[in-house]
């Protein structure tokens, strides 16, 4: 009898545990397809691409900005860090504005401007 083989498991081992038992069941995600992201009006997405971009480098820049100002002291890196991410915000809420007054509704942004 070999004392290492898995024929005779010990009687008072548990069963093998399964993760994927905890929890709530997860619906399979779809497929993103190009009539999808034909459907997403192209003023939409470039205002929401536009706002995730500057609102990551709005989170970097201050981030970075405040650990150098108060770390090392630095503040002509780190306010220079501050002011970039500060103006990225800036731009963030700007997509933002023009979203809520309807300027992407078309596919381009407007200046407000009269055409006749």
């Amino acid at each position: 009898m070999d004392p290492f083989s898995d024929d005779d498991p010990w009687p008072d081992e548990p069963e093998e545990f399964d993760p994927d038992s905890l929890g709530p069941e997860t619906p399979d995600a779809t497929d993103i397809d190009a009539e999808t992201l034909e459907s997403v009006p192209e003023g939409l997405f470039r205002a929401f691409v536009g706002s995730a971009i500057m609102l990551n480098v709005a989170l970097f820049g201050l981030s970075l900005g405040a650990l150098l100002i108060y770390f090392r002291g630095d503040t002509e890196v780190g306010g220079a860090a501050l002011a970039a991410g500060g103006a990225a915000a800036v731009f963030a809420g700007r997509y933002y504005w023009q979203y809520k007054r309807g300027d992407f509704t078309d596919g381009t942004a407007t200046d407000g401007g009269d055409d006749s």
